[in-house]
Order: C-alpha cells, then structure tokens, then sequence
C-alpha cells in the first residue's frame, strides 16, 4: 500500500518531465542534496580507431607474405619430414643419441633461409627495400 502511494507520487511528479537521476534521489529523499552526492555519468566520447601499426619488411616477413606459394610450401614440407624423422628416431632421440629436428614452422623457416644463397638473399633484400621505399619505411635491417 504505501509502495502503491510512493510510486504514485513519483508518477505525479515526474509524469511529462525530464528528469535525472540526481532529481529523482532529492524527491525520494525529500532534501536538497548537495555536490557531493553521486551525479549521472556522462556517457564516454567514442575512441576514434587508429591507424595499423605499419610493419617494416624484411627479409624473412617478405618470404612469408609475399612470396608463400614456394617458401611456405618448402618449408611446410621440411616440417613433415622433420615430424616423421622424429618419429622414425625417437629411441635414439630419447637416449641423446641424436637431438630432434625442429617441427616449428618459424624454426624451419629460419633454416630453409639459412640455407638459401647470397645471391638469393641479396635479390629478395631488394624487393624488400623496394616495399619499404613504397610504404614509408627508410632504413632496410634484415633477419
């Protein structure tokens, strides 16, 4: 019953009107409340999206985007026959007779790069300072 009546006069108050939360808390409350009671939130600006990070290329980046089709399968490969060689030698692996080739894809790849020539080194470095030239990036470190 005299929740029915509060909501009543509640209603009668504020029927038609805006009001916040603050209001609404002096009503309740029957007395002025000061500064220092909780005010209604503002509701937060949204954060604008930043720009991607930009990535300077190198040599070993540009061989995993940019030319996936022989490398990636190369080194996919590599991983395989790494993973049935461990296979195959896992006694002699588990006795420390022979230490385990590397399964990850990073690790392998970083081999197949170690075995390319300078040559070849050298031709994908261009094509790498060349996409650096393009987006922006100036100075050419590489893996």
């Amino acid at each position: 019953m005299y929740l029915e009546l509060f909501m009543s006069g509640i209603a009668d108050e504020f029927s038609g009107k805006s009001f916040t939360a603050h209001d609404l808390m002096e009503f309740v409350t029957n007395q002025k409340l000061d500064d220092s009671s909780p005010k209604p939130k503002a509701k937060k600006a949204k954060k604008s999206k930043k720009e991607p990070k930009k990535i300077k290329m190198t040599i070993r980046h540009y061989i995993m985007t940019q030319e996936t089709d022989v490398y990636k399968v190369k080194v996919t490969e590599r991983v395989d026959e790494n993973k049935v060689h461990n296979k195959e030698h896992e006694e002699e692996i588990q006795n420390g007779d022979e230490d385990p080739r590397p399964e990850n894809f990073l690790k392998v790849l970083k081999i197949v790069m170690d075995e390319m020539t300078d040559e070849h080194k050298q031709e994908i470095q261009v094509k790498v300072d060349k996409y650096n030239e393009e987006h922006q990036h100036d100075d050419s470190d590489t893996d």
